[in-house]
Order: C-alpha cells, then structure tokens, then sequence
C-alpha cells in the first residue's frame, strides 16, 4: 500500500445553498425550463418556509443542533420534492460542519433523489458528495461522483482535478488516474512542488523509468538546494545502471554539502574508485574519518587502504593496511606485504608474507609462497627463497612459476660456483706465474739472504693476494687445483685432533 496522500480541502469547496428561496428566486423558478423543474415543483408552502427560514438563522448563528432540530420534523408533514430538497441539502450542510460526515452524505443524496435539484445544483451536490466520499476514504465512491458531475457539466478546475488525481492515488488505481495527474501538472499555473509530487507519484507506481528521469532533472533544476529531490535522482540513475550519472550527481551533491551520512560519504568515494579515480575518492574518506563522519570500522579502513593501493599510493596504504591487519586475517598481512614490497621494504614484507601465510584464510596461499620466495630471492637469502618456492610447488595454479623459479636459483647458485672456480684458478694461475717469476730472478741475481740452508730460493714475502695459494718458496699450499697429500693430510688431521 501507498501511504495515504492527506488531503488539504478548505471549507470554501463546499458551496452549500442553504438560504431560504426569496419570493423573487421563485419567481425565477417558474421561468426555468423543464430540466430545472415546473413551478409547481419549486414552490415552498409558509408550514415549511417559515421554519426553513429559522433554519437558515440557525446557520448564520452557527448552532448546528438547531438547524438539524428545526428541519428533521418537517421530512414527516408532506414536504413536496422541492421542500425536501431544501430541507436536505440545509441539514447536510449542519451535519457537514459538525464532522457527522458520513450523515451529511446521506442528505446530499437524499435531497439528489428528490429530482427537484437544478442542473447547475445536482453538479455542485455531486461535486460535494464525491469530496465528502474521499474525505472518508471511500475513494472509489468519491471517484463516481465527481466524474459524475464532470459529465453533467462539472468545471473541471485545477483543485478539482488534483482531488481526482489524489483519489485515484489512494484507491491504487494508477492507470486510469494518470490522466488527472498529468493534466493536474499540464494545467497548474504556477506550478507548485506538489504538482510535481502528484506527477512523479504516478510515474513511479507505473514504473515509467524514462518519465521520471525527465521529471526529477526538472524538479533538480527548479530545487537546486532540496536534498531528497537530489537522493530520488540519484537512486534513479542507479536503478538505470547510469553510474556515470550517479556519480556526477553525488559528487554535486557532495560540493553543496548535502552528504552528511557515512554510507552516502563512503558510496561517494567508491564512485571515485569504480571510475578510476582512486587517489580522489582516498583523500575525501580519509578526510571525513578524520572529520569523523565516517568511523574507522574495518569494512572502511579496507575500503581506503584499496584506494590508496589502487591509486599506487602505498606509503599512505601503509598505516592503514597495518591498522587493518592487527585485527584481521591473513589477507589482510598479504595486502599489507605487498605494500612493503613495492615501497621497497624487503625485510618487513618478508615478515609480512610469512605472518600471512601463518594466519592462514588465504584463498590462493601458493601466490603468497611465491611473494615470500621474491622477497627473500631480491634480499640474497637463496636458500629459504628456494624452500619457498618448494612450498608454492604443491598448488596447481603456482606450480609453474615457482618450479620456474627454482630452477632459475638453481641454475644461478650453480654458475656462481663455476664463476668462482674461474675466479680461482685465474687468481692461483696468476700467483703461480708471479711467484715463478720472482723466484727465476732470485735465482738469477739474488744474493745467499735469499736461499735457504739448502740453498733453495725463497721470497722475502708472499704477496697478500697469494698467501692462500702458495708459500715462499712457490710450492702451492691451495687454490685451484691444489690436492693435499696424504702425510699431510694426515698430520692435519693429528693436529686438528690433537
């Protein structure tokens, strides 16, 4: 059900005669045609036209009581049609003005069937009565009546044609109504908020998209500054799928400060995010939780660390990912990782992804193994990067790469040691030749200090770079190529042991 339309009707509506005829009005009434009645059918005895005239003082005293004591004996003394008429339609009008509605309906009806009204007269009672049934809420009835004396001839006047729109309205009847509505709207001069209203009513219970973005956009227009008109547009465009236009109309809305409510807050600044602008959207969220009209509830927190992530802001993702990781889960430590990783914090994104991972509630844990290999791989930690990368082994989606990367540490330690090999026997190579050379030239021009007891050329000292490859008197005591004996071996193994 619709919620009922309350009903401004004013007193002046109610256009009763209830004065007593003059003697010049019955003279007119014998010059009226055969539709407005003989004269003989409006002629009014003295036994009924003095106490109708003290009736009628009644009224302009106001004291209803009286007007309805003085008339109700006069129905039992053999009133021609006319007298009842009068009789009627005067006691309907005290029964109207003490509320007793349902009683003044029933005299208009009844001075109706006495077939003594005027054309001009049945229309205006039928005009009231139907007023009267709305008024009461028997909209359908109230609905007749009115038509009614629109077809006898009834002016079909802006309030009256609003008061059928109205009824149509309440009785649900939205499809035959829609004529009223629209010619309420086409036909008010100046047209008022409630012309629009009663329109838009119509429109919506018809489900008439089209029509009521036209007539919304107008009332914005017209209403600049009325927040509800502004929310209807903006549910509207939404109901479209029009998010273009929905969020053209908050952001407005949001500049003349008529958001005021967190969820219209946060919506906005989803609309910032969903139309690629993100950095936007993160700076009003983060500006209203500051001026705290949005809370600092998880839901919101996550809202704003994704913008700041989406607009690559992460220095300012940071605090608010570590806000929402100390009371959430494993996703929220792999958001919060990721951050870290691309501000270049290895360290901390390593704990990050392995606090993610030991939290669990990841939906593809193997693409967090693989980040805590990256991480560890890019800070030289080979070996648990591989353990790593092991472990993102053992899911489908991430075998690929994470077999791919082992392979690439693998290959990689592997050619770090023939590099060092090379680098090992270039050094020693080097050496032999340095020392060689220097021995020949101690054999050639050195003098006894330079030969031992058993005359064997030696060197005064071994250069720095060679001392763990060969000894003074050039034998090699390491490096490439180098293969300890066995004595000493063995006498190594003795000293180690002894």
């Amino acid at each position: 059900m619709i919620n009922r339309i309350s009903f401004l009707i004013v007193a002046a509506v109610f256009t009763f005669a209830v004065t007593a005829p003059s003697a010049d009005a019955q003279r007119r009434g014998r010059n009226q045609d055969e539709r407005q009645g003989s004269a003989e059918d409006r002629t009014m005895s003295a036994e009924v036209g003095e106490p109708i005239l003290a009736a009628n003082e009644c009224i302009d005293a106001e004291n209803y009581t009286c007007v309805i004591n003085t008339l109700t004996p006069l129905l039992g003394q053999g009133a021609n049609p006319y007298e009842q008429f009068v009789i009627y339609r005067m006691r309907g009008v005290a029964y109207y003005n003490q509320d007793r509605l349902d009683l003044a309906i029933r005299d208009f009806l009844a001075a109706l069937e006495t077939g003594a009204a005027t054309q001009d007269e049945s229309t205006s009672l039928r005009t009231n009565i139907g007023q009267l049934y709305i008024v009461t809420e028997r909209y359908s009835e109230g609905i007749s009546q009115l038509e009614r004396a629109i077809s006898e001839g009834a002016n079909l006047t802006p309030s009256l044609t609003m008061l059928l729109a109205q009824a149509y309205a309440q009785a649900e009847r939205f499809s035959e109504g829609l004529r009223y509505a629209q010619m309420q709207y086409d036909n008010a001069s100046p047209r008022e908020r409630r012309n629009y209203d009663m329109l838009l009513l119509y429109f919506q219970q018809l489900d008439r998209i089209p029509d009521q973005l036209r007539l919304i956009t107008q009332m914005v227009e017209r209403w600049p500054g009325e927040r509800n008109i502004w929310t209807s547009l903006v549910a509207l465009m939404a109901q479209t799928d029009n998010e273009s236009g929905a969020f053209e109309a908050n952001k407005l809305m949001y500049l003349n400060g008529m958001l005021t409510e967190e969820r219209e807050l946060v919506r906005l600044a989803q609309y910032y995010s969903y139309f690629e602008y993100p950095y936007r959207g993160a700076v009003i969220l983060e500006r209203e939780m500051n001026a705290g009209r949005v809370s600092r509830s998880r839901d919101n927190l996550e809202a704003l660390a994704n913008m700041w992530r989406q607009a690559r802001e992460y220095e300012r993702a940071i605090p608010v990912l570590e806000a929402v990781a100390q009371q959430g889960n494993g996703t929220d430590y792999l958001r919060l990782g990721e951050a870290y990783y691309n501000e270049n914090r290895l360290a901390d994104a390593e704990s990050a992804f392995e606090s993610a991972l030991a939290r669990g509630g990841l939906t593809r844990p193997g693409d967090a193994q693989a980040l805590l290999g990256t991480v560890r791989y890019e800070q030289g930690n080979l070996q648990s990067a591989m353990q790593a990368f092991r472990g993102c082994t053992q899911y489908s989606y991430s075998r690929r790469t994470c077999s791919g990367w082992l392979t690439f540490i693998q290959n990689e330690i592997a050619a770090a040691g023939r590099r060092r090999e090379i680098e090992l026997r270039v050094a020693t190579e080097e050496c032999r030749i340095t020392i060689g050379a220097e021995l020949n030239n101690i054999t050639l021009v050195g003098d006894r200090s330079n030969f031992d007891e058993e005359g064997r050329p030696r060197l005064n000292a071994v250069p720095a770079r060679c001392v763990n490859y060969f000894d003074r008197y050039g034998d090699q005591i390491g490096g490439y190529g180098y293969v300890a004996n066995d004595t000493e071996e063995t006498e190594a193994n003795e000293t180690e042991a002894g």
